[in-house]
C-alpha cells in the first residue's frame, strides 16, 4: 500500500471532516445555512445535525489514528468506509443542489471536495487492495 498517499488522504480527511463535525456539534444551524442556504433550526434537525457531527468526529479520529499504520486489513477496511462515505456525500450534496434547490455558499465547494476525495479514496483503496496478502 502506498504509505505516502494513504497518509496524506487520511490526514486531509481527518482534518476536513473533523472540522465539519465540530461545526455540526457546536453551531449546526450556521453550517446548514452555509451549505444549504437556509437556517434550519427545528429541535429535531439540530439534534440530527449534532449526531452527524459526532459521527464525523469519530470517523475523523479513526482516520487520524490510522494515518501512520503500516497498512493491514484494519486500514484497508477504514479506507473502504471513508470511500463509501465520500461517494455518498458527493451524491447527497449534489442532489440537494440539483433536485431540492438548496444551495449555500459552501455547497458546491463541498460537492467538489467530496468528489475529488472520492476519486482519491478509490485510487488509494484499489492500490491497497492489490497489495494486501
Amino acid at each position: 500500500m502506498n504509505t505516502a498517499y494513504r497518509r496524506s488522504l487520511l490526514s486531509l480527511f481527518a482534518i476536513a471532516e473533523g472540522a465539519t463535525g465540530l461545526g455540526l456539534l457546536v453551531v449546526p444551524s450556521i453550517l446548514f445555512a452555509l451549505l444549504f442556504g437556509k437556517r434550519l433550526e427545528t429541535p429535531e434537525i439540530l439534534v440530527i445535525g449534532r449526531i452527524c457531527g459526532a459521527a464525523l468526529l469519530a470517523v475523523a479520529t479513526a482516520s487520524w489514528g490510522a494515518r501512520n499504520d503500516n497498512g493491514g486489513q484494519g486500514t484497508l477496511r477504514l479506507l473502504v468506509g471513508v470511500t463509501l462515505y465520500n461517494c455518498l456525500a458527493t451524491v447527497l450534496l449534489a442532489y440537494s443542489a440539483v433536485a431540492l434547490a438548496m444551495t449555500g455558499i459552501l455547497l458546491w465547494p463541498a460537492v467538489l471536495y467530496h468528489a475529488a476525495t472520492s476519486l482519491w479514496c478509490l485510487l488509494v483503496t484499489w492500490r491497497a487492495r492489490d497489495t494486501e496478502p
